[in-house]
């Protein structure tokens, strides 16, 4: 079994050395044991277990469901069907996302499109015209807040 220490279990996994302290604390990865002079030291399971959090992230899944898949597997219990519940529920913020950001492309190329015939005062006319067609058109979005 090799040993190694937070960078270079991070670097095996794909992650940072912060984000494996991160999982660490968040009780992801087992803890790891510690040097006489406080290294952490970890190991294959600790680089594999890295490796899994680093996976279900790239699928956008929060910290606290990919616990709750942990949490699941350590019970012995299947925890597939629920990690694909996670995923409908992931999938449906994403097309939201998709969505809102299908309109604010709308909205800023509409703001590419106003014309400026005369300097307006202290604000600009772009944003301000942009703006209110915008809102009128798609039912009040007004963008990221």
């Amino acid at each position: 079994m090799s040993s190694y220490t937070i960078g270079e279990a991070a670097r095996a996994a794909g992650v940072t050395a912060r984000a494996a302290r991160l999982y660490e604390s968040r009780g992801l990865v087992p803890e790891s044991d510690r040097t006489d002079s406080g290294y952490r030291v970890f190991t294959d399971e600790h680089v594999e277990a890295l490796e899994f959090v680093r996976r279900g992230r790239s699928l956008g899944l929060s910290l606290d469901a990919i616990a709750e898949v942990l949490a699941i597997a350590a019970s012995g219990e299947p925890c597939c069907d629920r990690t694909k519940a996670l995923l409908a529920q992931r999938l449906e913020q994403i097309d939201a996302a998709v969505v809102d950001l299908q309109r604010l492309r709308e909205a800023v190329v509409n703001a590419q499109r106003v014309r400026v015939d005369q300097p307006s005062s202290s604000r600009c006319v772009v944003i301000e015209q942009a703006a209110a067609a915008s809102e009128s058109s798609s039912g009040g979005f007004a963008g990221p807040a």
